[in-house]
């Protein structure tokens, strides 16, 4: 991984609902799936590292656009290793379930068990040992594009 993820300037918004640009690449790009009530139990018993998303309502929680940067890269270092969800901003039933307490927060699980759970923004070394401890160091970019 990189030491520094790039900056991804957030752009002003004249939708107050409307999430951050960072979050809407990554929905239009597939990175992230639309997780809810009706579809969680089925996302979070796939294979592999899962990631749940609580970037909270998105009038409300401009740094959800920082942690969402992280995510995308993490996500592109651990290409085809990590599944992550966006949940729906309006399932605040679902955050006692997995123990968050602040938004943003990122919950890394696998089968269902929470392993670790991010809250807020953090510094990208953060982000980092956390995916380390439980996928190993990322394939090299060469290893990616073979």
């Amino acid at each position: 991984m990189s030491a520094t993820p790039p900056v991804s300037p957030q752009p002003l918004q004249t939708d107050a609902n409307a999430p951050s640009a960072a979050i809407a690449d990554m929905l239009a790009q597939g990175l992230l799936e639309e997780v809810n009530a009706g579809n969680i139990a089925g996302f979070i018993a796939g294979d592999g590292l899962r990631v749940l998303f609580f970037a909270g309502p998105h009038n409300q929680r401009s740094d959800a656009h920082d942690v969402a940067v992280a995510l995308r890269e993490v996500l592109k270092d651990y290409r085809g290793r990590v599944t992550a969800g966006l949940v729906a901003a309006d399932e605040a039933a679902l955050q006692p379930r997995f123990r968050v307490l602040v938004l943003p927060s990122l919950v890394l699980l696998i089968q269902g068990e929470v392993l670790e759970i991010l809250p807020r923004v953090r510094d990208w070394s953060d982000y980092v040992e956390a995916f380390q401890r439980y996928l190993g160091a990322p394939r090299s970019h060469e290893e990616l594009s073979a």
